[in-house]
């Protein structure tokens, strides 16, 4: 199970765009907010992600291996959708996104009332119906 800081971490990384608390710059595939540094510092120690800029303001940082990452988050929140377990997380090239989307997913399944016009990294685009890729 993954702590719910460090899901929201990454998720706000799947949802970033225009209208957003995070920023997704297509170019450089730089992400820039304001996260939870702990959490950051923790996952650059861990190579997960680069520091770009840091200090009292926005953050900037990248995905190390971002492909990988948005990849498996997808199939995790996909096999989520279809109902099968965690299991297949071990075929990933990314485990840790695979779960993260999973569990992503079950937490938004969760919500009592659906959250129309949601924008997530391998979630369904509820005006286009097409799964949204970053």
């Amino acid at each position: 199970m993954i702590s719910k800081k460090v899901r929201e971490l990454f998720v706000s990384l799947m949802e970033a765009g225009d209208d957003a608390a995070v920023s997704y710059d297509i170019e450089t595939e730089q992400y820039s907010g304001y996260f939870n540094n702990t959490v950051v510092d923790k996952y650059i120690e861990l190579g997960a992600l680069e520091l770009v800029e840091g200090g009292s303001g926005a953050t900037t940082i990248l995905i190390n291996n971002r492909d990988d990452f948005l990849s498996s988050f997808a199939a995790g929140a996909r096999e989520a959708k279809n109902g099968a377990d965690q299991s297949y997380a071990d075929y990933n090239a990314n485990p840790f996104a695979f779960s993260v989307g999973y569990e992503h997913f079950h937490q938004i399944a969760k919500k009592k009332r659906t959250v129309v016009g949601y924008i997530c990294h391998g979630f369904e685009n509820d005006d286009t119906g097409l799964v949204h890729n970053q």
